[in-house]
Formats: structure tokens, C-alpha cells, sequence
């Protein structure tokens, strides 16, 4: 299982191949490992939103 490489629009492609590879690497996982793993994720694009001051969270 490798990471999926995105495109540069990020269209509908790249945002299913980021599900099949979450949804293979979270079947090994625990329900409680699997929160932790989505907020860590998340805290990564909030900061990249933040610091391109699209968003103010």
C-alpha cells in the first residue's frame, strides 16, 4: 500500500484514491486509532489553510 499521489486541481479522482487508501490503512486499526489518525490529518490541512490565510479558524 503506497500513498496516493494527488493532482494538481485535486478533482474527484484524487479524493477517491485518498479514501481507498485510508479505508485499507484504517482496517488495521482501532476505532479509537482511527480518531486519533483523522485529527491528526486534519490538523495538518487547518494549518496549511491557515498559513495560505484562506481560512481564519
Amino acid at each position: 500500500m503506497t500513498k496516493p499521489t494527488v493532482s494538481k486541481d485535486f478533482n474527484l479522482e484524487d479524493i477517491r484514491k485518498i479514501r481507498e487508501y485510508n479505508s485499507l490503512r484504517h482496517a488495521q486499526m482501532t476505532p479509537r486509532e482511527i480518531i486519533e489518525d483523522t485529527r491528526k490529518g486534519a490538523a495538518v490541512v487547518l494549518e496549511r489553510l491557515r498559513q495560505s490565510e484562506k481560512v481564519s479558524v
